[in-house]
């Protein structure tokens, strides 16, 4: 049979398992705890132990630190384990940066699968969407061969499904207020979920924190005896250019080592800090010479989907952007001062998903007297602009239009854009997808949630 249609067949299974991700929830709601985690892992011979792991977590920047941290370490053979993922569902789980074929997903997949009547049998439960997916990607990292693996959080860090892994070195990216009604409402909760990741006597990779935030994290690792490694020893200097077709940022690292990075941002700058240090002492733990010229020629690889993408079409400049929170929102409008584009003349789409403030993620719009047309992703978790508007009822913004879908915000933006005029989509990862999707023309799948 046809790969491609043996992969829609594995994905519509996929999809019947409960996703927190897409708040599909079944009649008996999991919860969150590592014991069917465990379970699974066990019955394929502990793919979670004895390999290379390095673990991400964060509330903002994990995705392209781990990403960064992946295309540095491309020398050697690499495995990328993230989410939620853009396009296509093979996108989550990489080797060498690509990501796995049809051929290689179902040959797993019919693999992997047996663990859920067994695990139904055996203690009458059922895998999440993300568990099971977690356990692929490691059973195939294993049995791939894979040198080292990059393994992002989905969600936290101390109950989540990664958390399993034997760590090599823990890597905790900004944290900032999100998912508060999981993680917690104030940042020394979220953070004790982040700091989760930290094992016992294992380095750990700390980006910048406000004080409070680092003073906690290094509270858990001095309980653990895990010592602490700072971002802020990287030296980087960067100038963002416009090379006409779209934007790059010229880095200099430590004085000497020049090259071009796709992904534009002070943000960036942090993200690429912390996946240098992380490489750093990741050598220095295998007692290996690091060569910094591959490392900055492999990271001036790296291309990513929806993290400030930048795209000009015709008379227009489109920007798609996962930005979701507050922190994050501001720095996308730092990076969009950065770029020189006229604040006056920007049209701003937005669209947000369960789980996430639109009222603190639009604040930092409100001084730009922003015109905002209202869109939803096609998740089943996605807002509905009707709500979006309830929660913005205190904040002084132009609210020109609701759509139902991004199909149609894209057609509308596309009808009141002047010349000259740049489109900003974003407020989550899905939105910056589709709208990528609709620019260039990609085919996405679509999903069956059941």
């Amino acid at each position: 049979m046809n790969q491609e249609l043996i992969y829609k067949k594995n994905i519509k299974k996929l999809m019947s398992l409960t996703n927190f991700e897409y708040d599909k929830l079944k009649s008996r709601p999991p919860g969150f705890h590592l014991n069917r985690v465990n379970f699974m892992m066990k019955k394929f011979n502990y793919p979670n132990k004895k390999n290379n792991f390095i673990h991400v977590a964060g509330s903002k920047g994990k995705g392209s630190t781990s990403n960064l941290i992946s295309y540095a370490l491309s020398d050697r053979k690499v495995g990328l384990f993230t989410s939620p993922h853009m396009h296509k569902l093979t996108e989550r789980i990489k080797i060498n940066n690509k990501p796995i074929s049809y051929t290689l997903f179902n040959f797993y997949f019919s693999k992997v699968w047996k663990i859920v009547p067994v695990m139904y049998k055996e203690i009458n439960q059922m895998p999440t969407f993300f568990e099971f997916i977690t356990l692929l990607a490691l059973v195939i990292f294993k049995e791939e061969n894979v040198e080292i693996s990059i393994i992002e959080v989905g969600l936290g860090g101390r109950l989540d499904s990664t958390n399993v892994i034997e760590s090599d070195i823990s890597v905790i990216t900004g944290i900032s207020r999100d998912h508060t009604k999981i993680l917690g409402n104030t940042l020394i909760k979220i953070s004790n979920e982040k700091a989760g990741i930290i094992k016992l006597n294992t380095p750990v990779i700390l980006s910048h924190q406000i004080k409070r935030v680092t003073e906690n994290i290094q509270s858990i690792a001095k309980s653990k005896k895990a010592k602490i490694y700072n971002s802020s020893d990287i030296k980087i200097k960067s100038k963002i250019v416009n090379t006409k077709k779209s934007f790059i940022q010229k880095v200099v690292l430590n004085d000497k080592y020049k090259f071009n990075l796709s992904l534009i941002g002070d943000h960036q700058l942090e993200n690429l800090r912390t996946a240098i240090k992380a490489i750093e002492i990741y050598y220095k733990l295998k007692n290996e010479k690091i060569n910094w010229v591959s490392i900055i020629k492999n990271i001036s690889k790296i291309k990513m989907i929806g993290r400030c993408e930048v795209i000009k079409v015709e008379n227009n400049y489109w920007i798609a952007d996962g930005a979701q929170n507050n922190k994050s929102s501001k720095a996308l409008i730092r990076t969009i001062k950065k770029l020189n584009f006229d604040m006056d003349k920007i049209l701003w789409i937005y669209g947000s998903s369960d789980g996430h403030s639109s009222k603190e993620t639009l604040r930092s719009l409100e001084k730009l007297n922003p015109k905002i047309i209202l869109t939803k992703s096609r998740l089943p978790k996605a807002k509905s602009p009707i709500n979006i508007t309830k929660e913005l009822k205190y904040l002084n913004l132009d609210i020109i239009e609701l759509t139902d879908n991004s199909t149609d915000a894209f057609a509308k933006a596309k009808e009141i854009a002047n010349t000259g005029d740049c489109i900003v989509a974003f407020g989550s990862l899905y939105i910056a997808a589709e709208f990528v999707e609709l620019i260039r023309n990609i085919k996405p799948e679509y999903y069956i949630y059941e």
